[in-house]
């Protein structure tokens, strides 16, 4: 070996003692320079090939490879870091390879990391998925063991596996089949000393997706330890997802699955110890508002009610905690929540009174129970009052416990106008309330309770016409009511609305309802529409409500709801009405962007003019979406196009409307409409439509109507700016008379509409001066250029008056 292969031979062993100890650059010079000296030797050859297959492996194995092998938590974490970003992508071998390494060293690496890793590459990788698939259908119990053992994330992904029938081989038998036992064997280890959130989300989600196929496995034994996960001293979380598995189970299961849990809770009731009666009461809570028969047999079951005031005596606070729970869940029902006024009302005042730890309980359960909407029986004013002092000072005193549970009383309590007021003016209770729906997700009923408060703070009294009132007033009579008010209380009218929607909009209510709205259910939605709706009546709130999100809020409210179902149409209804009022009042360019593009409102807002029969037809709405496109239409071609294309049809149906104000603000579209060809096509391209078109835009210029007369002015003289328009006007009988009457008007804005047109008449390519000339337009032209003050009027009807006198 010469002494160049020897130099080159050192320089290459010396390129890999750099690249081991992660000294990339120096070793990437050494073999540079080794290459240089001697291209063909064996070990220059060997490192190169390491070098190359370095390249070749992708970051994401090198630091999963690192983390498995040299036990680096760092490189672990940042492999985790790599895998969570949206635009990753991840080749079958190699998560496959990763994996492997990851279950082969399992007992010897950080779970919580290596059980991440393994979440995400399933997440990502169908290849992934399709390999785990493989390993459970050929032994699903040693899969189950190995993942359990890397955590929560690795659980799940089990699951997402089991539930995706692209990634099983056979026409979807062996993802059956591992449903089933991976079923059973989940059931069979849950158990609530096990740290079980994990398992019982499993349960809950193979049950909620595959119901009908699995709720026969869940024999009494695996059905009492999903009951047991109830307990109201069970982690919040754990509770959950035990209700959704039961909520499923009882669905799909039927009347012999409900008979299975009235067993489970008469035997505990009768066992009378103090775990057995909390876990009850629990139960019952829980299961209230899903199969409320099975637990109203329980709750009016004789003596159950009568004495369980006595039962509770000298029990643990825990226990009484849970009972209060069930209390407050009974009330679903009537005759539950009549049950608990005879026989428990004395108790609950005495815990509100006591300030025990009970107390924010027991009086949600007495506001539910004195004043629920709807009932035949009158609340007592000052009771209700007492009960909302009780809520409001919970909320501003109270910790995040008490602030979660006042809400649903506040729920029932902010239904009285006075309790309103003493809500709304105390900064205090707002500031808190507003955080309280801000840190809602994640807490549905919390989160629903604050939205119903918000919604009762802020509604609008009905406008009812005096139809409306008559058979309110019937219906009185029917109910034996003939003396109930129809008109709103003093604090309910609109005068005291407005302040109070100001003062939450000063509170940050609409940043609140931003964040809470990131997961909503339908219910939740329809109240976050209601509410949206409301803060925008007035108009001197809509700049705020669009500096907040409120436009954005409105229009992912309306796409949320894409079902056939009367709620869902009312909610895209009322959120696109809440839009409407809000660009109403705001420049679009000022409140869209790219990632929020006007097009995107359009449609929303031609749902409020739809003639649509299954939903009741407010015409407030009509008028208002009306305006907010017309705002759209200010702003580009492209937008009024889109408009023409999607609403015209419904647009030319409203030009006739009996209504003044829908007739106008339809005119006042079209107006805007006009500054695009597609526009001026409608009435101007020769067919037997335009003309008709134009026929009713000449007959609306010389409506009663001012700002009617005025909004078919501004149409024709931007119409008449085509020779097409200027033909179709002058071959309608009236239209050149029409046309100059405008001119005659008094007022200094309809009189420059009418010299526009009739200087577009007379100087355009047309040349209808002799026509315009005819019907007097000389005289009246004379006339109103002496009586104009505006300048630009003033030189277009001497222009017009020059040319028309110089026809022979």
């Amino acid at each position: 070996m010469n002494p160049e292969e020897l130099r080159a031979a050192s320089l290459a062993t010396q390129a890999l003692e750099h690249f081991q100890a992660d000294r990339k650059d120096d070793a990437v010079r050494a073999l540079r320079e080794a290459l240089s000296l001697a291209p063909r030797n064996p070990v220059v050859l060997s490192t190169f090939q390491v070098f190359q297959e370095d390249a070749n492996t992708p970051p994401i194995e090198k630091l999963i490879t690192k983390f498995a092998v040299e036990k680096d938590e760092a490189a672990g974490n940042e492999a985790h870091r790599l895998l969570k970003d949206p635009n990753v992508s991840l080749r079958t071998d190699t998560a496959v390879q990763c994996m492997q390494l990851l279950e082969s060293r399992v007992d010897e690496l950080s779970k919580s990391i290596a059980g991440k890793l393994v979440g995400e590459m399933l997440k990502i990788s169908k290849g992934a998925r399709e390999y785990l698939a493989e390993k459970i259908v050929d032994g699903y119990s040693a899969v189950l063991e190995l993942y359990q053992k890397l955590g929560e994330e690795a659980v799940d992904a089990v699951v997402t596996t089991l539930l995706e029938p692209a990634a099983f081989k056979n026409n979807g038998e062996n993802q059956n089949k591992a449903c089933r036992e991976c079923f059973k064997w989940f059931l069979a280890r849950l158990k609530p000393e096990d740290n079980a959130r994990a398992i019982a989300r499993s349960v809950s989600r193979l049950l909620s997706a595959k119901g009908e196929e699995l709720h026969s496995f869940v024999n009494q034994a695996g059905l009492e330890h999903l009951l047991a996960l109830l307990d109201s001293n069970s982690p919040i979380d754990l509770r959950s997802h035990a209700t959704l598995a039961i909520a499923k189970f009882a669905e799909t299961s039927g009347e012999t699955g409900q008979n299975m849990i009235g067993n489970f809770m008469m035997y505990k009731l009768a066992a009378d110890t103090d775990a057995d009666l909390r876990l009850v009461f629990s139960v019952a809570a829980a299961i209230f508002p899903l199969i409320p028969e099975i637990a109203g047999q329980l709750f009016l079951t004789e003596g159950f009610v009568e004495n369980l005031v006595s039962t509770l005596q000298a029990r643990p606070e825990d226990v009484e905690h849970a009972a209060l729970e069930m209390l407050s869940a009974a009330c679903v029902e009537k005759t539950c929540r009549t049950a608990i006024a005879e026989h428990c009302t004395t108790y609950l005042e005495a815990l509100v009174k006591s300030g025990d730890a009970g107390k924010s309980t027991a009086a949600v359960v007495l506001a539910k129970v004195k004043y629920t909407p709807g009932e035949t029986k009158e609340a007592d004013p000052q009771e209700i009052d007492k009960l909302g002092q009780v809520f409001k000072a919970m909320m501003i005193t109270g910790d995040a416990e008490a602030r979660d549970t006042s809400v649903e009383g506040l729920a029932y309590t902010s239904l009285k106008g006075t309790v309103k007021e003493k809500l709304a003016k105390d900064k205090n209770f707002v500031k808190n309330l507003v955080e309280t729906l801000k840190n809602s997700t994640g807490k549905p009923t919390v989160m629903f309770g604050a939205l119903t408060v918000v919604a009762n703070l802020t509604a609008y009294p009905p406008v009812l016409s005096e139809e409306q009132k008559k058979v309110a007033q019937l219906k009185n009579y029917a109910e034996t009511k003939p003396n109930a008010k129809i008109e709103p209380d003093r604090e309910d009218k609109e005068e005291k609305v407005t302040p109070r929607c100001k003062i939450l909009i000063d509170a940050g209510i609409v940043s609140a309802l931003v964040a809470c709205s990131k997961k909503t259910t339908p219910n939740t939605t329809a109240r976050i529409a209601d509410i949206l709706l409301s803060l925008s009546k007035d108009q001197k709130h809509r700049g705020m409500i669009a500096s907040g999100g409120g436009v954005k809020l409105a229009l992912q409210c309306n796409s949320s709801q894409s079902g056939s179902e009367t709620q869902d149409k009312i909610i895209q209804l009322t959120s696109a009405h809440a839009a409407a009022r809000i660009l109403i009042s705001v420049n679009p360019n000022h409140v869209f962007s790219s990632q929020l593009t006007i097009s995107s409102a359009i449609r929303p807002l031609y749902s409020l003019l739809e003639d649509n029969n299954e939903v009741e037809k407010n015409l407030l709405a009509v008028f208002e979406g009306l305006l907010a496109l017309t705002n759209l239409a200010s702003t580009e071609d492209s937008i009024r196009d889109q408009i023409i294309r999607i609403a015209w049809t419904r647009i030319e149906d409203l030009l006739l409307h009996d209504n003044t104000m829908i007739q106008r603000a339809t005119v006042e579209l079209i107006c805007n409409l006009m500054a695009c060809p597609q526009g001026v096509a409608k009435f101007a391209d020769g067919s037997a439509a335009a003309d008709n078109r134009m026929h009713i835009l000449l007959a609306l210029a010389d409506a009663e109507d001012f700002a009617t007369r005025r909004a078919a002015g501004g149409a024709l003289a931007m119409l008449t700016e085509w020779d097409k328009a200027c033909e179709a006007v002058v071959k309608r009988k009236r239209g050149i008379r029409i046309c100059l009457d405008m001119v005659a008007e008094d007022n200094e804005e309809i009189r420059h509409r009418g010299v526009v047109v009739v200087r577009n008449l007379v100087c355009g390519q047309g040349q209808y001066g002799p026509q315009v000339k005819q019907e007097g337009g000389i005289e009246v032209l004379r006339v109103a250029l002496k009586e104009t003050r505006q300048p630009e009027a003033l030189h277009l009807g001497v222009e017009a008056l020059k040319s028309m006198m110089e026809v022979v």
